[in-house]
């Protein structure tokens, strides 16, 4: 060998150990504010000191250069900086370590957008997709709007294509403002560990960072489809040193895609574990159940906050929404749920004379725009204006107001939206007495889900729902003539599926478990129940009474009641899991049948609860909506497939799949010849009753909010949902849609007329002596008439 060769490997060998050395010596860098915004340190540009500063392992703090230095890591892959409040990165919060970096500089800059003493940010989660949709533009101008500056992306963006198409369309520089992200199950995916794609696109797999009064920490999904290279252990030990650097008086938003933790919010692994409520815990954000939850720890002042994705039907028939979360120094003050894929909806229903003056309600709403006056203009015809009045808000989509009742021919609808911008729309008045009359409407103030109306004796009846957990939901009662308030009881949260009665008592459960028994005419409280012990997921699945007992709840909480004393008759010991599904309870004199979504449909002996037969096959383990039954059979829906079952056994006796899904909140409507269920895209359908081929098919319009499971418009299809059951009204049927409409059909389903409400209609219509009780999501109840 040459003395040259020699020479040369031993300067490689020098080179190599030299950089070796500088790499397990230390990590070093400075984190700096980026006056100029061009992404590297320039002479002037100041260092920031006391910003916390990890390797995931190792935490310090910028000494009063900005300067800082972790000790030797071989595991470190990552540098972060716990971003301060009124700050946002220049480019990245992090570098990916490696050997040919000697210096690890973090630029920062300003936020103008941020607040020391309030915080407005987005959250958003499940999105699943590769594909872009409506909800990225809402997502993206909602912020710039409302100058919001953070969105938080909550987990599951997902697998490979999913990923990188939001790493390339939804990220900060594109969206306008800071887009953080969480490890969801879907996002750990093939590769040399589970999250090795997610930090190749997005960078450490947990991190903290403060935003206004607020500090964030985000953790990663333990598990998922392949398994990440990080163990809890690791996450809560590095967890523990961060949280020891933070300022104590911020409240704590702890982010994950999960909720799971113990109901004293210590987080626990193999041998470590952190007492989260040291640290002024005040709220946990996750997705993952593809519900829409919000609930406050029973023992501490912490909110726990579920949401569905912003751009499909969640698994319990959530609508697709994302959130927008207020925070100050105490915690989460407010969040509003923003519904998707909605512009300029704006609608003015008929107005209604009583005692001198005229009701007007209309029903607004803008997915980007948030409307902050609305006036109602009276015209004669020629368009002379007579009279103009303002509406006030009701509920986030419904403004309503009186005027002293005029005649006038046309109304116009003025809406200012609160960025400047203004709508116009102009209305004719509904003439003559054929077809739908209004009669009377009633805002329960907040919005109706599938719990309403109920019509007993002189009352008409709703549950209300608040998916933002911000103590608005209610059963509220009407006068059945009038539609007058009569009382109003605040439940402890969201009652989304059907009231039920028995005599003189309302009976109602609401998404946390709780039970409710009323006196129908004053509203006063008989007794309450909770059933559930306030595990998560939400209870939507709607009670059932029979023989002076109420039947409600699901998994190891079914149970039976005595109406009159409340007491607990017997309760489910035979199966768990899955979750609550969104159909309801049926029971007949034997039997009981309810079902789980992701499980089966389950018959219990109604006196004992004693379990009769499961099945899950079929496509039943998706329990969208409810049974029916009749003598013998039991007809049910899967994903695509109607069967009918015997109800002694549960064999199959018929069964027949189509080309359309049913995954729908409804019922099956059993006529003498045919069966009737509304679908998931495609409206409602008429089947043969023994063979089960399709009869007939009426499509409804796009539907103005996603709620069957997995609806989605970013496949630019027609999305014709129907929740409500399908009723008998004259010699027709009846039934409201999501397009925003009430349908009258014949039996052969050819359109008689239809009724336009303004939003989404998914609870069940109710029909007495010849009225129509109708209920919408934007929380409005209605007696209609029908004439020919």
């Amino acid at each position: 060998m040459t003395g040259t060769l020699i020479q040369m490997k031993l300067l490689f060998l020098l080179l190599l150990c030299s950089t070796f050395f500088r790499v397990a010596a230390q990590t070093s860098g400075t984190i700096y504010n980026d006056l100029n915004q061009n992404g590297k340190k320039d002479t002037g540009e100041p260092g920031m000191t006391r910003v916390t500063v990890s390797d995931g392992y190792n935490v310090v703090k910028t000494d009063e250069k900005g300067d800082f230095s972790l000790p030797a890591n071989e595991k470190g892959r990552f540098v972060f900086a716990t971003i301060p409040s009124g700050f946002k990165a220049a480019s990245r919060f992090y570098i990916k370590i490696d050997s040919l970096t000697e210096k690890y500089d973090i630029g920062l800059v300003s936020d103008a957008h941020q607040r020391k003493d309030q915080l407005h940010f987005i959250q958003v989660t499940d999105t699943e997709t590769p594909i872009y949709g409506p909800w990225i533009d809402n997502v993206r101008e909602y912020a710039r709007i409302n100058r919001i500056p953070l969105v938080m992306h909550t987990g599951d963006i997902c697998y490979e294509p999913g990923m990188r198409f939001h790493a390339r369309q939804v990220n900060s520089e594109l969206m306008g403002t800071t887009v953080n992200y969480t490890v969801g199950n879907h996002d750990l995916v093939k590769g040399e560990y589970g999250e090795k794609l997610y930090e190749d696109l997005f960078g450490p797999a947990y991190y903290s960072f403060e935003c206004g009064p607020a500090y964030f920490v985000v953790t990663p999904m333990w598990s998922g489809d392949y398994a990440p290279s990080y163990t809890k252990d690791q996450v809560i030990a590095w967890l523990n040193k961060d949280l020891a650097l933070k300022d104590a008086d911020k409240p704590l938003i702890f982010v994950n895609h999960d909720f799971r933790i113990g109901p004293d919010f210590v987080l626990k692994g193999k041998t470590e574990e952190t007492d989260l409520k040291h640290y002024n815990l005040k709220a946990w954000l996750f997705g993952h159940w593809h519900n829409n939850y919000v609930f406050k720890s029973p023992q501490y002042d912490i909110t726990v906050v579920s949401t569905n994705a912003p751009n499909k039907g969640g698994i319990d028939h959530a609508a697709g929404q994302f959130l927008h979360i207020e925070v100050n120094q105490g915690g989460i003050t407010k969040i509003s749920p923003v519904y998707t894929n909605l512009r300029s909806r704006i609608h003015l229903a008929p107005p209604v004379h009583s005692k001198g003056n005229t009701q007007f309600l209309a029903n607004i709403y803008d997915s980007e725009r948030k409307a902050g006056q609305v006036y109602v203009t009276g015209l004669d015809q020629k368009g002379h204006s007579l009279f103009k009045t303002e509406l006030k808000p009701r509920t986030d989509w419904t403004w309503a107001g009186t005027s002293p009742t005029r005649s006038f021919s046309e109304a116009l609808i003025e809406v200012h939206y609160t960025n400047g911008e203004h709508d116009i729309r102009k209305q004719p008045l509904q003439s003559g007495k054929k077809g739908f009359q209004l009669k009377w409407s009633h805002n329960t103030g907040s919005n109706i889900w599938k719990s309403g109306p109920l019509v007993a004796g002189d009352v008409v009846m709703a549950g209300s729902v608040d998916d933002g957990g911000n103590g608005r939901s209610a059963l509220v009662a009407m006068d059945k003539k009038t539609g007058q308030r009569l009382w109003v009881f605040n439940t402890k949260n969201s009652v989304k599926q059907q009231l039920r009665s028995a005599g003189e008592i309302v009976l109602a459960t609401d998404v946390e478990g709780n039970i409710y028994a009323l006196d129908i005419k004053t509203g006063r409280q008989i007794w309450t129940k909770n059933i559930s012990g306030g595990r998560p997921p939400a209870y939507v699945t709607a009670g059932a009474v029979y023989n002076n007992i109420y039947y409600t709840g699901y998994g190891s909480y079914l149970s039976a009641w005595d109406i009159d004393s409340g007491k607990e008759l017997w309760r489910n010991t035979e199966w768990d899991g899955g979750e609550s599904m969104p159909g309801e309870i049926r029971v007949n004199e034997e039997f009981l049948f309810t079902g789980a979504n992701w499980n089966s449909l389950f018959t219990h002996h109604r006196e004992t609860g004693k379990l009769v037969w499961k099945k899950s096959d079929d496509g039943l383990r998706f329990r969208s909506g409810g049974v029916t039954v009749e003598n013998n059979e039991v007809y049910a829906t899967g994903v695509n497939t109607l069967v009918v079952l015997e109800a002694k056994s549960g064999a199959v006796l018929r069964k027949k799949e189509y080309d359309h899904q049913l995954k729908v909140m409804a019922s099956p409507l059993l006529l003498e010849d045919m069966v009737v269920v509304p679908n998931t895209q495609v409206g409602v359908s008429a089947y043969d009753k023994q063979s089960l081929e399709r009869l007939w098919n009426f499509k409804t319009g796009e539907a103005m909010i996603y709620t069957a499971s997995y609806t989605t418009p970013d496949q630019r299809k027609l999305v014709s949902t129907v929740e409500s059951t399908v009723q008998v009204y004259k010699d027709g049927l009846i039934f409201g849609a999501s397009d925003g409409h009430i349908y009258f059909v014949d039996r052969q389903g050819q359109l008689l007329d239809k009724f336009y409400l303004g939003a989404p209609v998914l609870a069940d219509i109710k029909v007495e002596n010849g009225e129509i009780y109708a209920a919408d999501f934007a929380g409005n109840v209605y007696c209609l008439t029908y004439a020919r």
